[in-house]
């Protein structure tokens, strides 16, 4: 057999292979569209989520946080979040904690119901959508810069520093360096603190408060240290009724410590004068472990406060309300104020908020930056002379 006979005898697999290679590259073709057609697919879906998800948060931001923050984020007693200078230096992560835990001492409450709040970690979720969701069109607002004061910033440390770093930061818990000690504050400049209190130092134990504290609240903080760096000695600025209410709180989850702590400067403030006797009570029923006394008593103090004296009260009343109200009370401009049932009906709290904001629309006006807290208490305390 010679060679061409060899040749023609073998069998021809080229055509076979050129099938393949096509029936190949074919798959591939078909993988390449399956996998596009797919990742828009998945794409869609993801969109579809987030837009549900930016729909649900727009849902409860407007039952929950537009009376404070506005209907479209644009501000109101609260800060405006619809700002884009905002929104592009503030992480998800930061909304997402701030919302969750508040924002002590401000009007900013808790949300999550795992600090007592009304709402899930996912419902927070939605808020954070809905609020990054107006990113791409949120205006860039000009606001008034902050002045740093370190008297808020003793309330801020007072509420949450000071368990860890002493009373005015000169030491508490062993082990925790005091704070107030000019020597070791002028080795470090304020940036230094600001960036500390903002970042913490897990290593050592100290937690990060950037993410619950506002920039200006750390500012405030900063302020105070740098009181403190110059010697200066700085009482937090809080009000009798607000340490009031925050000891009945703390009495109700079973703090009694923290109830101490705020009963003591309670009495601090009211040395003296006729509440003295009634907060000295609820102090001794703090100390002997008595909360269901302490609480009951809070709770009747608190609608009685503030405890004024009625002989102070008069004067301020002859200087400031007699000439609508008559000088015995019995109404001219005004109406009568004795045996009034507008007085009678209300507690003192809620008398001497009104005194303090006035009617609006008439001509009582508030009487707040005019008469201090006490005067207002000592007014109350007058009025009271002249009902049944």
């Amino acid at each position: 057999m010679n060679d061409q006979d060899n040749q023609s005898g073998m069998e021809d697999y080229s055509r076979y292979l050129w099938i393949a290679v096509g029936l190949l590259v074919a798959l591939m073709l078909i993988l390449g569209v399956y996998w596009i057609s797919d990742s828009t697919r998945l794409a869609r879906a993801s969109e579809s989520l987030n837009e549900d998800r930016i729909e649900r948060g727009e849902e409860i931001f407007h039952a929950q946080c537009a009376a404070c923050h506005g209907q479209d984020g644009e501000g109101g007693s609260g800060p405006a979040l619809k700002d884009k200078k905002l929104l592009k230096n503030t992480l998800d992560d930061v909304f997402y904690s701030v919302i969750r835990s508040g924002v002590p001492n401000t009007p900013m409450p808790v949300w999550s119901v795992e600090f007592g709040g009304p709402l899930t970690d996912e419902e927070v979720r939605d808020v954070v959508a809905h609020i990054r969701a107006w990113e791409t069109d949120a205006p860039e607002l000009v606001v008034d810069s902050h002045v740093a004061d370190a008297g808020n910033g003793a309330v801020m440390f007072a509420t949450t520093c000071e368990v860890c770093h002493g009373q005015n930061g000169l030491g508490g818990i062993e082990g925790i360096p005091a704070i107030n000690n000019p020597e070791k504050l002028n080795r470090l400049d304020d940036v230094w603190y600001r960036d500390v209190v903002a970042n913490g130092r897990p290593a050592k134990g100290m937690p990060t408060w950037g993410t619950v504290l506002s920039p200006a609240q750390l500012d405030d903080i900063v302020a105070l240290i740098g009181a403190w760096r110059e010697g200066e000695s700085v009482a937090p600025s809080f009000s009798d009724t607000e340490l009031i209410d925050r000891a009945l709180y703390a009495v109700q989850q079973n703090d009694s410590e923290s109830a101490l702590l705020h009963i003591a400067r309670v009495l601090d403030m009211v040395d003296g004068s006729g509440a003295a006797e009634t907060i000295e009570v609820i102090l001794v029923q703090l100390q002997s472990g008595d909360l269901a006394g302490a609480e009951a008593a809070l709770v009747t103090l608190r609608k009685e406060w503030p405890i004024g004296d009625p002989t102070s009260g008069a004067i301020h009343y002859s200087a400031n309300c007699a000439a609508c109200h008559g000088p015995q009370g019995l109404g001219g401009i005004g109406p009568a104020l004795q045996e009034n049932e507008f007085v009678q009906i209300h507690n003192n709290a809620e008398l001497f908020l009104f005194l303090q904001e006035g009617r609006p629309d008439t001509s009582m006006a508030g009487f707040e930056g005019r008469l201090s807290d006490s005067e207002l208490a000592d007014m109350v305390a007058f009025l009271r002379l002249w009902q049944k």
